[in-house]
Protein backbone atom coordinates (compact mmCIF):
# COMPACT_ATOMS: atom_id res chain seq x y z
CA UNK A 1 0.00 0.00 0.00
CA UNK A 2 1.39 3.40 -0.99
CA UNK A 3 2.21 6.08 1.59
CA UNK A 4 -0.41 8.32 -0.01
CA UNK A 5 -3.09 5.66 0.45
CA UNK A 6 -2.06 5.09 4.06
CA UNK A 7 -2.23 8.83 4.75
CA UNK A 8 -5.66 9.01 3.14
CA UNK A 9 -6.99 6.16 5.25
CA UNK A 10 -5.54 7.71 8.42
CA UNK A 11 -7.17 11.05 7.58
CA UNK A 12 -10.54 9.38 7.00
CA UNK A 13 -10.35 7.50 10.31
CA UNK A 14 -9.53 10.72 12.12
CA UNK A 15 -12.43 12.51 10.45
CA UNK A 16 -14.74 9.62 11.27
CA UNK A 17 -13.73 9.88 14.93
CA UNK A 18 -14.45 13.61 14.91
CA UNK A 19 -17.83 13.37 13.19
CA UNK A 20 -19.25 10.00 14.15
CA UNK A 21 -18.09 8.98 17.62
CA UNK A 22 -21.56 9.45 19.14
CA UNK A 23 -23.70 8.03 16.33
CA UNK A 24 -21.21 5.19 15.91
CA UNK A 25 -21.78 4.02 19.48
CA UNK A 26 -25.56 4.20 19.17
CA UNK A 27 -25.56 2.26 15.89
CA UNK A 28 -23.59 -0.54 17.53
CA UNK A 29 -25.73 -0.51 20.65
CA UNK A 30 -28.83 -0.85 18.44
CA UNK A 31 -27.30 -3.70 16.47
CA UNK A 32 -27.26 -1.91 13.11
CA UNK A 33 -24.26 -4.02 12.10
CA UNK A 34 -26.48 -7.09 11.73
CA UNK A 35 -28.17 -5.70 8.61
CA UNK A 36 -24.82 -4.85 7.05
CA UNK A 37 -23.49 -8.33 7.80
CA UNK A 38 -26.51 -9.91 6.10
CA UNK A 39 -25.72 -7.85 3.03
CA UNK A 40 -22.10 -9.03 3.11
CA UNK A 41 -22.08 -12.56 4.62
CA UNK A 42 -18.64 -13.30 3.16
CA UNK A 43 -17.21 -10.48 5.30
CA UNK A 44 -18.52 -12.11 8.46
CA UNK A 45 -17.09 -15.56 7.77
CA UNK A 46 -13.71 -14.37 6.56
CA UNK A 47 -13.25 -12.02 9.50
CA UNK A 48 -14.23 -14.67 12.04
CA UNK A 49 -11.85 -17.29 10.75
CA UNK A 50 -8.95 -14.88 10.44
CA UNK A 51 -9.46 -12.76 13.53
CA UNK A 52 -10.62 -15.37 16.05
CA UNK A 53 -7.36 -17.23 15.52
CA UNK A 54 -5.41 -14.02 16.06
CA UNK A 55 -7.41 -13.06 19.17
CA UNK A 56 -6.88 -16.49 20.74
CA UNK A 57 -3.11 -15.99 20.65
CA UNK A 58 -3.50 -13.45 23.45
CA UNK A 59 -3.50 -16.30 25.95
CA UNK A 60 0.18 -16.98 25.30
CA UNK A 61 1.51 -13.92 23.44
CA UNK A 62 1.34 -10.43 25.02
CA UNK A 63 -0.34 -7.89 22.76
CA UNK A 64 -3.25 -5.45 22.71
CA UNK A 65 -6.42 -5.65 20.61
CA UNK A 66 -8.17 -2.65 19.08
CA UNK A 67 -11.93 -2.64 19.52
CA UNK A 68 -14.52 -1.05 17.20
CA UNK A 69 -15.32 1.57 19.82
CA UNK A 70 -14.16 5.20 19.81
CA UNK A 71 -11.43 6.14 22.26
CA UNK A 72 -11.95 8.97 24.71
CA UNK A 73 -10.48 12.36 23.82
CA UNK A 74 -10.66 15.90 25.22
CA UNK A 75 -14.21 16.53 23.99
CA UNK A 76 -17.16 16.46 26.35
CA UNK A 77 -19.16 13.27 25.93
CA UNK A 78 -16.36 11.44 24.14
CA UNK A 79 -16.44 8.66 26.72
CA UNK A 80 -19.52 7.01 25.17
CA UNK A 81 -17.35 4.28 23.69
CA UNK A 82 -15.91 3.56 27.14
CA UNK A 83 -19.42 3.38 28.60
CA UNK A 84 -20.53 0.85 25.99
CA UNK A 85 -17.38 -1.16 26.63
CA UNK A 86 -18.21 -1.53 30.32
CA UNK A 87 -21.83 -2.34 29.46
CA UNK A 88 -20.68 -5.32 27.41
CA UNK A 89 -17.55 -6.38 29.30
CA UNK A 90 -18.19 -9.42 31.50
CA UNK A 91 -15.32 -10.08 33.91
CA UNK A 92 -14.76 -13.82 34.40
CA UNK A 93 -13.13 -13.31 37.82
CA UNK A 94 -10.24 -15.53 36.76
CA UNK A 95 -7.66 -13.36 38.53
CA UNK A 96 -5.16 -13.64 35.68
CA UNK A 97 -4.59 -9.89 35.73
CA UNK A 98 -3.75 -10.15 39.45
CA UNK A 99 -1.54 -13.21 39.72
CA UNK A 100 0.33 -12.95 36.43
CA UNK A 101 4.07 -12.30 36.86
CA UNK A 102 5.14 -8.90 35.61
CA UNK A 103 7.17 -5.76 36.14
CA UNK A 104 4.74 -4.52 38.75
CA UNK A 105 1.89 -2.07 39.12
CA UNK A 106 2.68 1.61 39.47
CA UNK A 107 0.75 3.17 42.34
CA UNK A 108 -0.48 6.72 42.02
CA UNK A 109 0.06 8.83 45.13
CA UNK A 110 -3.63 8.58 46.05
CA UNK A 111 -3.55 4.81 45.52
CA UNK A 112 -0.56 4.43 47.83
CA UNK A 113 -2.15 6.52 50.58
CA UNK A 114 -5.51 4.71 50.43
CA UNK A 115 -3.94 1.27 50.57
CA UNK A 116 -1.48 2.36 53.28
CA UNK A 117 -4.38 3.54 55.43
CA UNK A 118 -5.90 0.07 55.11
CA UNK A 119 -2.89 -2.20 55.56
CA UNK A 120 -0.31 0.10 57.11
CA UNK A 121 2.44 2.05 55.36
CA UNK A 122 5.22 -0.16 56.70
CA UNK A 123 3.63 -3.35 55.37
CA UNK A 124 2.77 -1.77 52.03
CA UNK A 125 6.37 -0.70 51.47
CA UNK A 126 7.52 -4.30 51.96
CA UNK A 127 5.10 -5.30 49.19
CA UNK A 128 6.41 -2.65 46.82
CA UNK A 129 9.64 -1.53 45.26
CA UNK A 130 10.56 2.13 45.05
CA UNK A 131 11.54 3.65 41.72
CA UNK A 132 14.02 6.37 42.65
CA UNK A 133 14.01 7.91 39.18
CA UNK A 134 10.23 8.36 39.03
CA UNK A 135 9.90 8.61 42.82
CA UNK A 136 6.95 6.23 42.84
CA UNK A 137 6.08 2.98 44.54
CA UNK A 138 5.48 -0.08 42.36
CA UNK A 139 3.40 -2.94 43.72
CA UNK A 140 5.11 -6.26 43.12
CA UNK A 141 3.50 -8.94 41.00
CA UNK A 142 1.87 -11.37 41.42
CA UNK A 143 -0.34 -9.00 43.38
CA UNK A 144 0.00 -9.66 47.12
CA UNK A 145 -3.62 -8.62 47.66
CA UNK A 146 -5.08 -11.30 45.41
CA UNK A 147 -6.71 -14.11 47.39
CA UNK A 148 -6.24 -17.05 45.03
CA UNK A 149 -8.10 -19.46 47.30
CA UNK A 150 -11.31 -17.43 47.13
CA UNK A 151 -10.58 -15.75 43.78
CA UNK A 152 -11.04 -12.24 45.07
CA UNK A 153 -9.21 -8.98 45.68
CA UNK A 154 -8.64 -8.19 49.35
CA UNK A 155 -8.66 -4.43 48.70
CA UNK A 156 -11.21 -4.33 45.88
CA UNK A 157 -13.00 -1.20 47.16
CA UNK A 158 -9.74 0.79 47.14
CA UNK A 159 -7.89 -1.03 44.35
CA UNK A 160 -5.46 1.09 42.30
CA UNK A 161 -6.78 3.24 39.46
CA UNK A 162 -4.99 1.04 36.92
CA UNK A 163 -6.99 -1.94 38.16
CA UNK A 164 -10.31 -0.12 37.80
CA UNK A 165 -9.53 0.52 34.12
CA UNK A 166 -8.25 -2.95 33.26
CA UNK A 167 -8.33 -4.49 30.67
CA UNK A 168 -8.44 -1.13 28.87
CA UNK A 169 -5.04 -0.01 27.59
CA UNK A 170 -4.00 3.14 25.69
CA UNK A 171 -4.99 3.06 21.99
CA UNK A 172 -2.58 1.38 19.62
CA UNK A 173 -0.32 3.63 17.57
CA UNK A 174 -1.75 2.30 14.32
CA UNK A 175 -5.35 2.63 15.57
CA UNK A 176 -5.26 5.80 17.70
CA UNK A 177 -8.99 6.50 17.59
CA UNK A 178 -10.15 3.16 19.00
CA UNK A 179 -10.19 1.61 22.44
CA UNK A 180 -7.62 -1.10 23.04
CA UNK A 181 -7.64 -4.00 25.50
CA UNK A 182 -5.09 -6.43 26.88
CA UNK A 183 -5.43 -9.69 24.96
CA UNK A 184 -4.18 -11.57 28.03
CA UNK A 185 -7.60 -11.05 29.63
CA UNK A 186 -10.00 -13.86 28.58
CA UNK A 187 -13.05 -11.63 29.01
CA UNK A 188 -11.44 -9.00 26.77
CA UNK A 189 -10.74 -11.65 24.13
CA UNK A 190 -14.36 -12.76 24.28
CA UNK A 191 -15.60 -9.20 23.91
CA UNK A 192 -13.29 -8.69 20.92
CA UNK A 193 -14.93 -11.73 19.32
CA UNK A 194 -18.46 -10.68 20.25
CA UNK A 195 -17.97 -7.20 18.78
CA UNK A 196 -16.03 -8.24 15.71
CA UNK A 197 -19.07 -7.56 13.53
CA UNK A 198 -19.13 -3.95 14.74
CA UNK A 199 -16.12 -3.22 12.55
CA UNK A 200 -18.41 -3.32 9.52
CA UNK A 201 -20.13 -0.18 10.85
CA UNK A 202 -16.73 1.53 11.03
CA UNK A 203 -15.83 0.35 7.54
CA UNK A 204 -19.16 1.58 6.23
CA UNK A 205 -18.50 5.03 7.68
CA UNK A 206 -14.96 5.08 6.31
CA UNK A 207 -16.17 4.13 2.83
CA UNK A 208 -18.81 6.86 2.85
CA UNK A 209 -16.28 9.42 4.07
CA UNK A 210 -13.80 8.41 1.38
CA UNK A 211 -16.52 8.92 -1.18
CA UNK A 212 -17.48 12.29 0.27
CA UNK A 213 -13.87 13.42 0.65
CA UNK A 214 -13.31 12.82 -3.05
CA UNK A 215 -16.05 15.42 -3.54
CA UNK A 216 -14.62 17.59 -0.72
CA UNK A 217 -17.87 17.29 1.22
CA UNK A 218 -17.23 15.41 4.50
CA UNK A 219 -20.69 15.96 5.97
CA UNK A 220 -22.23 14.33 9.06
CA UNK A 221 -25.54 13.95 7.22
CA UNK A 222 -23.89 11.60 4.73
CA UNK A 223 -23.02 9.08 7.41
CA UNK A 224 -26.33 7.26 7.61
CA UNK A 225 -26.36 3.51 7.28
CA UNK A 226 -28.74 1.86 4.89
Amino acid sequence: MSDRKIDQISAVRKLCHQLCFSSCVEEKRRGDHELLLKMRPHWSELKKEEQFSRINQGEIIPFDISLPLPARDERKGSDEGVHLFWERFNCQHCGRCCFAPGAGLLLEKDDFEKIANRVGKKRLKTLCKHDKVLDVWILKQPCPFYDSKNSRCEIYEIRPATCTKYPLHPPLKEMPYHLAVDAFCPAARQLAKDTLGWWIVCENHWAQLLCRSSQNKPDRSSLKIG
